[in-house]
């Protein structure tokens, strides 16, 4: 292109917007410059006032006084306000870095969009979204306060995880896959049908998906039982009608896993079920389970205990069973033993030597472990039971008579009861105490009867020794 013609081309595509009201000027619109073009360029005027521009060979094309380029291997601009750009198309401009076999840009409504072998870069957190076809509308003040990405025919959106403090090696990135994609500004981003998540071994599912940046990170999976798994040594499933997702501001890591209606966490040794179940983990280990249900009781089987109650909250620092603590409604039923796990028939008389399942009830229940040795192995046994408010334990022991280990079954009834238990080879119960104010405790113990004699169960208000059963 000559120099005179380059000239005429730039005042042609500048001049009729210098005249633009103030008003509309701080507005902040395109206003188009031809920047290069290898090949002379073809302006025709069909109509007065109506300009078309044909440009070929490497164009760039520039927003006048803003960061804004434009560019492909040929250009047609129809009176400057719908231009499109063929063959290795590009937009650039502050926020989003765009590519793609052909971009049609409207100035009316600020949209670039991009078809085929679409790849568009958010300059600002680093995520990219590929795909067939994808619609980018610009902020513009009169028009929109923030931008806003469109995305279909089953993009795919990968979000890059910032690297922790001393590391080396970028992490691996979330990847999210729908049938579309939404994003408003660089913080709110929308997946619609089929959507999947995943980064290593964690896997979510849904049929829509909400994801926020910034300082609250956070991914909301919703519908057709919305699902996260995370695969491996350390695995776990966590279903419900909505699962959300928590982030580390630091490092960008999985910090909280909650289900929202009829929720359900599974793993290797413990069911977690509830109508809202959440999950607290450091450094990728879960360290703290909770869940309410107020209709039909929260529900965990762990380690072979079965819990119920309003409300349970489990303490697991490092993968590590420490605390449960159950409110409302709390019940608490120890594991069974290998008699109790055959299965007997429903019509059959259980035998009176058949152990019982230990069981404790309250307002409040609050169960403490720790790893004991047993037989040279680490194992978490049970420490201590402590039920408050409206409190009743159900246990059965071995105890020591005239040189003999019998049986014996103790219920009680109080305000407060404080189950001890033996650990390590031969775990078991220990001590039973319990404490009523000024009223006795009440309960029933059973023994069995010896030949010749007959021993009789304690009646609901016998006397004891202060502070026993």
């Amino acid at each position: 292109m000559t120099p005179s013609l380059r000239l005429a081309v730039v005042l042609a595509l500048v001049l009729p917007y210098g005249m633009l009201s103030a008003q509309e000027s701080t507005v902040r619109r395109c206003n188009i410059v031809l920047l290069k073009s290898d090949r002379e360029s073809v302006r025709d005027v069909p109509v007065a006032g109506n300009e078309n521009l044909f440009a070929g060979g490497n164009v760039e094309i520039r927003c006048a006084q803003q960061e804004i380029f434009i560019g492909a291997d040929s250009v047609a601009s129809f009176n400057r306000d719908v231009i499109q750009f063929m063959t290795r198309a590009y937009f650039r401009d502050e926020e989003v870095d765009i590519t793609a076999d052909t971009l049609l840009y409207t100035r009316m409504d600020e949209r670039v969009q991009a078809r085929s072998n679409v790849v568009a870069v958010n300059r600002l957190n680093g995520t990219t979204v590929t795909g067939p076809w994808l619609d980018h509308y610009r902020a513009a003040p009169g028009i929109r306060d923030s931008s806003e990405t469109n995305a279909r025919d089953r993009p795919k959106l990968t979000h890059a995880v910032a690297r922790a403090p001393g590391d080396t090696v970028d992490p691996s990135p979330y990847v999210i896959d729908a049938d579309r994609l939404v994003a408003r500004g660089s913080s709110l981003m929308e997946a619609f049908g089929e959507v999947v998540i995943t980064r290593d071994s964690l896997r979510g599912t849904g049929d829509s998906a909400v994801y926020r940046t910034g300082e609250n990170r956070s991914a909301t999976l919703r519908g057709g039982q919305a699902m996260l798994v995370r695969s491996g040594p350390d695995s776990f499933a966590v279903t419900g009608n909505e699962v959300e997702l928590g982030f580390d501001e630091v490092a960008d890591e999985l910090d909280a896993v909650s289900a929202w209606g009829d929720g359900r966490v599974t793993n290797g040794t413990a069911d977690v079920v509830g109508d809202s179940v959440s999950l607290a983990l450091t450094d990728g280990k879960l360290t703290r389970t909770l869940a309410w249900d107020r209709r039909r009781l929260a529900r965990v089987l762990a380690q072979g205990y079965d819990i119920r109650g309003d409300s349970i909250a489990i303490d697991t620092p490092g993968e590590q069973l420490r605390e449960m603590r159950v409110f409302a409604n709390g019940v608490v039923r120890s594991p069974e033993t290998d008699s109790m796990a055959v299965e007997r028939d429903s019509t059959a008389r259980q035998s009176a030597d058949q152990p019982i399942r230990d069981q404790m009830t309250g307002d409040r229940i609050t169960a403490r472990f720790i790893d004991a040795d047993s037989a040279g192995v680490r194992q978490t046994q049970l420490l201590e039971m402590i039920a408050i408010g409206h409190a009743t334990s159900l246990t059965s022991r071995e105890v020591e008579r005239e040189g003999q280990m019998e049986p014996t079954i103790n219920y009680t009834r109080a305000d407060t009861i404080i189950v001890k238990m033996k650990t390590g080879v031969a775990p078991g119960v220990d001590e039973v105490q319990a404490f009523r104010g000024q009223e006795p405790v009440d309960g029933i113990q059973l023994e069995r009867a010896r030949p010749g004699g007959t021993t009789l169960p304690r009646l609901p208000g016998a006397a004891r020794p202060a502070g026993r059963p």
